[in-house]
């Protein structure tokens, strides 16, 4: 049985979260593990497509967290030191756009499937006090 593209988006989301693991997904929606590792690698992979051709998405479900490399230790040169600091650096900027995906995918969720406006309206009226 397919399921629907949101139902699908959103049991990613719940993984993603950490509310739910593959086997229980699968077992929610009555599909084997495989089908939920296909559908999370399906959003992974346009949720990559989307960086590389354009700015964040906020329309898109986050793609899961990838797997950080060890440091190593600290007996190289200043321009090895310097490389490292930069890996390091693009690993914290990779996790900062993955954590801005996921917040604005809960908010979108929120919004378009529970019916939680969450957001700041953009005009907000001065208060008396001021």
């Amino acid at each position: 049985m397919k399921q629907p593209e949101g139902v699908m988006r959103q049991i990613v989301a719940q993984i993603l979260l950490g509310q739910l693991n593959i086997d229980q997904a699968a077992e929610r929606l009555k599909v084997n593990r495989q089908t939920v590792q296909r559908w999370m690698k399906k959003i992974e992979e346009e949720a990559e497509a989307n960086q590389r051709t354009a700015p964040i998405d906020f329309e898109q479900p986050p793609p899961p967290p990838k797997p950080t490399r060890p440091a190593k230790p600290k007996t190289k040169s200043p321009v090895d030191e310097l490389r490292a600091k930069v890996l390091t650096l693009e690993e914290q900027l990779e996790e900062a756009n993955f954590k801005a995906l996921y917040y604005s995918t809960l908010v979108r969720i929120a919004k378009h499937e529970l019916g939680v406006d969450i957001e700041k309206k953009s005009v907000t009226k001065p208060s008396g006090s001021c």
